[in-house]
């Protein structure tokens, strides 16, 4: 003790307490960062997979005008995805009667889909993963029909038979399935949906025909 009967000040402790309080500030602004950081990450990948959907959704009339296509184009030119033609060829198409599906069968053998067309025997659906991995037998859709550009977002037409059809001329019913594919990793969406022509079906007229059911399928 001085001798004035007081004791010296405390030395060396005013800085460690400055030290301390700007770590704390700085860790609170680092978890203040990360939580922005993780809800603009989670906003954004929300907003990827809504415009990934609606992609989804675009691609369906599109599926349904290749199902309504014409065997023919306005020059005369052959459309082969509307045409069997004869038995030595091997292309995929949309059947219009029970023989031609028949044939479409033979031809796709044991593959599932070739070009976007299926026609399975009363097979279930599949997951997200099992369409993801068929993506190469998928048909692709246009660059300019989807908002994230080309190789983004495919279909595929399954052919069932339909076992109580509502038009004699119209016996199948078809299943569309899209795979779309947003710009975030791991984003896709895969929808389906179940569709029947209209007992006398214009070329291109997606207006008509019959939508059963449509689902946003998951693993």
């Amino acid at each position: 003790m001085s001798a004035s009967g007081r004791s010296p000040p405390a030395r060396g402790l005013a800085l460690p307490t400055v030290l301390a309080v700007l770590a704390l500030v700085g860790l609170a602004a680092l978890v203040t960062w990360r939580n922005l950081s993780t809800t603009e990450w989670l906003f954004n990948a929300e907003a990827d997979l809504l415009r990934t959907q609606h992609s989804a959704e675009a691609a369906l009339p599109l599926a349904v005008q290749d199902i309504l296509g014409a065997a023919t184009d306005a020059q005369g030119n052959t459309n082969p995805r509307h045409t069997p033609g004869n038995e030595a060829q091997t292309h995929a198409f949309f059947p219009s009667t029970l023989s031609e599906r028949d044939t479409l069968r033979q031809r796709l053998g044991a593959q599932a889909c070739v070009s976007g067309i299926c026609a399975p025997d009363g097979a279930p659906s599949r997951s997200v993963s099992a369409w993801q991995a068929m993506a190469p037998s998928a048909w692709p859709v246009g660059t300019a029909d989807t908002p994230y550009g080309a190789n983004t977002a495919w279909y595929w037409v399954e052919v069932l038979v339909d076992a109580t059809p509502l038009h004699p001329s119209a016996p199948f019913v078809y299943r569309i399935t899209v795979l779309a594919r947003g710009v975030l990793p791991g984003t896709a969406v895969v929808l389906q949906a179940l569709w029947s022509a209209p007992a006398n079906p214009v070329p291109g007229n997606v207006s008509g025909g019959t939508w059963h059911s449509w689902q946003l399928l998951a693993d």
